[in-house]
């Protein structure tokens, strides 16, 4: 039987870094520091880009790129 590595007792290992394809509405705005209504406007307006699965929408767009984004629109 192959032996399997436990680490340190009781410390649980962590979870692999993934960059994330995909926000959740909460997420992103909690990384963009505006508000739910905002994004929805945002959203609307085609500023924020994003995809609808079922009922739910995932922000394609990282906090950062928006931000940069939008940045660079307005010469700021």
């Amino acid at each position: 039987m192959a032996k399997v590595d436990r680490g340190q007792p009781g410390k649980v290992p962590e979870p692999p870094r993934v960059d994330k394809a995909g926000y959740s509405v909460p997420e992103f705005c909690y990384g963009a520091g505006i508000g739910r209504s905002k994004a929805y406007e945002l959203m609307g307006d085609g500023l924020i880009r994003f995809v609808t699965v079922g009922r739910r929408r995932i922000i394609t767009d990282s906090p950062a790129a928006f931000l940069a984004r939008l940045a660079g629109n307005t010469g700021g």
